[in-house]
């Protein structure tokens, strides 16, 4: 079996498991319940792993200090993923019921916050650098959540406003989470700056592969049925090529507009985007800036963990693509 993104980190994405799951321990079980609930939901750690990459790929010795970082972005990036689903009104996220679903919103609005503070806790205790890294990926976070906030239900949104949004949602706490890795390993501002533009590139195909997967995902492998976006009308990069379509775009910009669309709209919208070849172009943007983010690796030390830097950037746009 080939090697895989994850595979020469495996001990240390477990230490970032158990870092945070001892920072949630509560005297509330309750709230323990609720964060580990939300933490439990949180995917393949590539947040984690891309700031553990990028610490190892800039020669650090001591992954503990990386750790402890990757947990502390891991965390705050939990908080958001409940204020966002409280936001939406989401009933599922990976499969499993949102926490303010399961728990009421008041308690999931303060499991958020005290998962916010813990992220802090452990990110605070570094120098002045990287306290402003975090506090800048979480500025990013609010402004583009305001962003999307502004254009939701809105046809015409043009696609750098959409880039904006995802850089600040996705992409910018990605490429904090890969300057701090190697600024914790003593990199040089050559390897950091480009280990940081490695992450925001990352970041940008991963989210353009996740909304992609919104119009033409399986929920069995998705977590989550085809058609979210077009509910919530949040302008993606296939709805807003799909609105730009001379065929399809007024009957799609049509229904994107609704405040409350049936689900029998949202599907008429879906196999209209998929009848064309509004997908395919969306597949080359995220490959395209999969592409950019491998080209930033070119000047960074070989070694294993650089190649599992180069499979992670293939990986991020391929896995249902």
């Amino acid at each position: 079996m080939g090697q895989t993104w994850d595979s020469v980190i495996k001990e240390q994405l477990l230490r970032v498991n158990e870092t945070m799951e001892s920072s949630i321990a509560s005297n509330q079980a309750e709230l323990t319940e609720i964060c580990r609930h939300i933490l439990d939901s949180g995917g393949k750690r590539m947040r984690p792993g891309i700031c553990i990459l990028s610490f190892l790929a800039s020669g650090g010795v001591d992954s503990e200090k990386a750790i402890k970082m990757a947990a502390a972005f891991e965390l705050i990036h939990s908080a958001t993923l409940i204020h966002d689903d409280i936001n939406d009104d989401s009933q599922l996220r990976r499969g499993r019921m949102t926490a303010h679903r399961k728990f009421t919103v008041p308690k999931a609005i303060i499991a958020g916050d005290y998962l916010f503070v813990q992220g802090f806790r452990l990110g605070g205790t570094m120098d002045e650098a990287i306290v402003n890294s975090i506090a800048d990926a979480c500025n990013a976070m609010a402004e583009g959540e305001f962003i999307q906030s502004d254009h939701e239900r809105k046809a015409g949104t043009p696609i750098d406003v959409y880039r904006k949004i995802i850089e600040g949602k996705t992409a910018m706490p990605i490429a904090a989470g890969a300057r701090v890795g190697a600024y914790l390993a003593d990199g040089d501002s050559y390897i950091i700056e480009a280990l940081g533009e490695y992450g925001l590139n990352i970041g940008l195909a991963f989210q353009i592969a996740d909304d992609i997967l919104d119009v033409e995902g399986e929920e069995e492998s998705t977590g989550k049925a085809p058609g979210i976006d077009i509910h919530e009308g949040k302008p993606t990069l296939p709805l807003i090529m799909a609105m730009e379509d001379e065929v399809i775009g007024s009957r799609i910009s049509e229904i994107f507009s609704l405040r409350v669309k049936t689900d029998d709209e949202v599907q008429e919208a879906l196999e209209l985007i998929r009848s064309r070849d509004v997908l395919q172009r969306c597949k080359q943007y995220a490959r395209d800036y999969a592409h950019e983010a491998k080209d930033f690796l070119v000047g960074i030390p070989d070694s294993k963990y650089r190649d599992s830097l180069i499979i992670l950037a293939d990986y991020v746009v391929e896995r249902n693509l």
